[in-house]
């Protein structure tokens, strides 16, 4: 059941009104009630509104709410405004911050601790694994936040799904056709296991191209940080940073090889310490002082070859060429094995080229 004010943001939002012109509304006729009647008696509010008055003047005064929110209901979509509770204060002090989030799925996890996790839609083999095994260990402390684009969005969604964690996808449409159509089986799966689907535009709404970087705002702000899996030196991606870092938030980047343009947005955030280099999920578990009763418990399935590196390291630690000798794998092999190991912060690395067990396997 919603209240008044929430039935005026609604149709407002379903005729698109921008969260600008919606405040600036508000700083006018001061509560929604007043929009709503000012919208009908004021000719002024014309002026804000431009082509769309004429409709949505008519709307209001056929008290159009009933026939919009049967819709939501129908589509299962439930609206999230400025004035409803559930309406996250993280989003209250951003710019420009959303006036309604039209939502299908678990709405409460607008309110839980999230990360969010971002990069190339064209991701390298390594930007993958690392969005992969990142998520796949983080998904167990955080809310993962992304924005379902190809790419390193998708990893981070369906590493999150395989591990049973929630996920947040953020779209610049709406959240019944969602865009790219590539990923309506993603976004239904989202759902279906507990996740959210969030926009600020209407249940149909065209993804404009404009609407993407806008939404990016969300992305960050609903995040506690932001996780730059590879992003090159011109990515929408540092659309995301930009605005986190305008909004004060924790920025962490892996690093890639320096010659790897892929790399090139990722590496000069980190050279230019407008993000802190990471390079095991451990980092940022530990960043945030989270413990282990901060998370579910869980164990990890590893392979045959990968626990043979571990029953190795549990007698004591072992350098690279120690482990070599002792485990009768390929270097190339030890060495992709070691790697994944890592970055699930199963074994850390030390100086001399030493490896020993962390703590991340239960």
């Amino acid at each position: 059941m919603y209240t008044t004010e929430e039935q005026i943001c609604i149709l407002l939002g379903h005729y698109e009104v921008k969260s600008a012109k919606f405040y600036q509304l508000l700083d006018i006729y001061g509560d929604c009630k007043g929009i709503a009647d000012g919208i009908i008696a004021d000719k002024s509010a014309e002026k804000i509104l431009g082509a769309g008055y004429s409709a949505i003047k008519k709307a209001l005064k056929k008290c159009e709410y009933d026939v919009i929110i049967s819709a939501l209901d129908k589509n299962g979509v439930r609206a999230v405004t400025y004035c409803s509770q559930q309406f996250p204060d993280s989003l209250r002090c951003i710019d420009d911050p959303p006036y309604i989030l039209f939502c299908k799925g678990d709405v409460s996890l607008l309110n839980t601790r999230c990360l969010a996790v971002i990069g190339t839609r064209k991701a390298s083999a390594y930007g993958r694994r690392v969005a992969k095994d990142f998520t796949a260990v983080l998904s167990e402390y955080f809310t993962i936040v992304s924005g379902l684009a190809y790419g390193v969005d998708c990893i981070a969604h369906e590493s999150t799904l395989d591990e049973q964690g929630k996920t947040i996808a953020v779209l610049g449409g709406g959240v019944i056709d969602v865009y790219p159509s590539g990923n309506q089986s993603l976004a239904d799966r989202i759902v279906a296991n507990g996740g959210l689907l969030v926009s600020e535009y209407g249940m149909y709404a065209q993804p404009l191209a404009y609407r993407f970087p806008h939404r990016n705002r969300i992305v960050a702000g609903l995040s506690s940080g932001v996780l730059v899996c590879q992003a090159p030196a011109k990515s929408g991606t540092n659309s995301t940073v930009e605005l986190a870092l305008e909004q004060g938030k924790d920025i962490f980047a892996v690093p890639g090889e320096i010659y790897d343009l892929g790399f090139g947005g990722s590496n000069k955030l980190i050279k230019s310490i407008q993000a802190a280099c990471v390079t095991t999920p451990r980092d940022i578990i530990d960043f945030y002082n989270l413990a282990q009763n901060d998370k579910p418990q869980q164990t990890y399935q590893i392979s045959f070859d990968e626990q043979k590196i571990v029953d190795l390291l549990t007698v004591e630690p072992l350098t690279f060429d120690q482990l070599v000798a002792q485990s009768g794998m390929g270097a190339a092999d030890l060495n992709f094995l070691l790697a994944n190991l890592e970055i699930r912060s199963i074994i850390v690395r030390l100086p001399g080229n030493l490896y020993r067990l962390y703590g991340g396997l239960e």
